[in-house]
């Protein structure tokens, strides 16, 4: 079978989809020794990544997401490589596309968190951005052979908007990183030190990480933090790359004083951040919508108690390892925070149950169940 990926959106810089492009081809580079794959990649990871496996091959395609180039220019260069089979990691196909594909959609939060105010552009220009949105999901989930979800909650949500077959619609759960496996007792004092002093970050502290989206509800988790400060210090630690978000968020809390406790990093490579989460007091997921909520798995990884909203996929990928709280009140969050923060016995209750969560996911095994959906899908004449 002759298999291409679309793997622009190669790199953790590009949040959970970058990581989940990432993982899959690199799982299936080490478990597919039959069949030949395309990889497209934009310029930056074009010149940097290479494979062992020689059925892997890379192919240039430095064209912008969302983008006009997208569906003319991409489609173009796919249908030259006269594919088998093409997997799309996102919504985002070039419609023109006439082959068959695979599609993963790792939510529907576009739908639901909608408006001028999920968006820097202007008012006409987010609607006709929206409209297009709309008409290429559409269009991609019709015409699909096969589409990848990360949850059951989710599979639902698209059985009940578009009227799909659940069997058209698989279920593969992702998985953390190696980098994030590390067991509490490799914790490094002199490292965890150090990046605390690279970033300037003060002890003690809670940590988000993701973006900054509105569905994100951090504003609420600022506001909470600042609640807790009237009694005890408490810092917020926000890891987040640096977007058009970002700095709206950091004018914001410079405006409202709230960046005397609260951090914002940036990006930071996936090594330090496993020293940053072993020197937080908790991990905290305000979510009101999410795909996977692979940020918070991560920090059970590392030993880290994880505080969640119980909204969306979170409970059933979390179960019981997590401490939820309702993600609309901001008593309830306070009262989850400080009882994690206060009570050692939870503490080390939720960090054990972390550990043994993490193990049910591994992307060994979504690449092996993705290679079995290309399978049956180049079978279907």
């Amino acid at each position: 079978m002759r298999i291409g990926i679309d793997a622009r959106f190669w790199g953790t810089e590009h949040t959970g989809i970058g990581r989940y492009v990432m993982e899959l081809v690199s799982c299936l580079e080490k478990i597919d020794r039959e069949n030949e794959y395309l990889i497209f990649l934009r310029k930056k990871y074009f010149n940097q990544l290479n494979f062992t496996n020689s059925n892997f091959k890379k192919r240039l395609a430095d064209i912008p997401h969302y983008s006009f180039a997208e569906q003319i220019s991409f489609t173009k260069v796919l249908h030259k490589e006269r594919l088998d089979l093409v997997h799309f990691p996102h919504f985002n196909i070039p419609i023109l596309y006439r082959g068959k594909f695979v599609l993963t959609v790792h939510d529907l939060i576009k739908h639901q968190s909608k408006g001028p105010s999920t968006t820097t552009h202007s008012r006409f220009f987010y609607w006709l951005k929206f409209i297009a949105y709309l008409a290429v999901i559409n269009i991609g989930l019709r015409r699909a052979q096969a589409i990848i979800v990360p949850s059951f909650w989710w599979q639902d949500r698209l059985k009940r908007k578009f009227g799909l077959s659940e069997r058209r619609i698989k279920v593969i759960y992702e998985a953390v990183s190696q980098d994030f496996k590390k067991p509490i007792r490799s914790r490094n004092k002199k490292l965890i030190d150090q990046v605390l002093e690279k970033y300037q970050i003060r002890s003690p502290f809670v940590i988000y990480t993701g973006n900054l989206y509105p569905h994100k509800n951090i504003i609420r988790l600022v506001e909470v933090i600042r609640m807790i400060n009237q009694k005890r210090t408490l810092f917020l630690v926000i890891v987040c790359g640096k977007s058009i978000f970002w700095r709206r968020f950091k004018k914001e809390i410079e405006e409202t004083s709230a960046s005397e406790f609260v951090f914002l990093t940036g990006f930071i490579p996936d090594k330090e951040l496993t020293f940053l989460y072993q020197a937080a007091s908790a991990f905290v997921f305000p979510s009101l919508l999410e795909g996977f909520g692979l940020p918070g798995l991560e920090a059970m990884a590392v030993g880290l108690p994880v505080i969640a909203s119980r909204a969306s996929c979170l409970p059933e990928i979390y179960q019981g390892a997590a401490y939820y709280f309702d993600p609309t009140s901001s008593d309830d969050i306070k009262t989850k925070i400080l009882e994690v923060l206060e009570n050692r016995k939870l503490r080390v209750e939720l960090i054990k149950k972390g550990y043994r969560r993490v193990k049910d996911f591994s992307w060994e095994k979504m690449a092996q169940e993705t290679r079995e959906i290309y399978q049956t899908v180049i079978k279907i004449k």
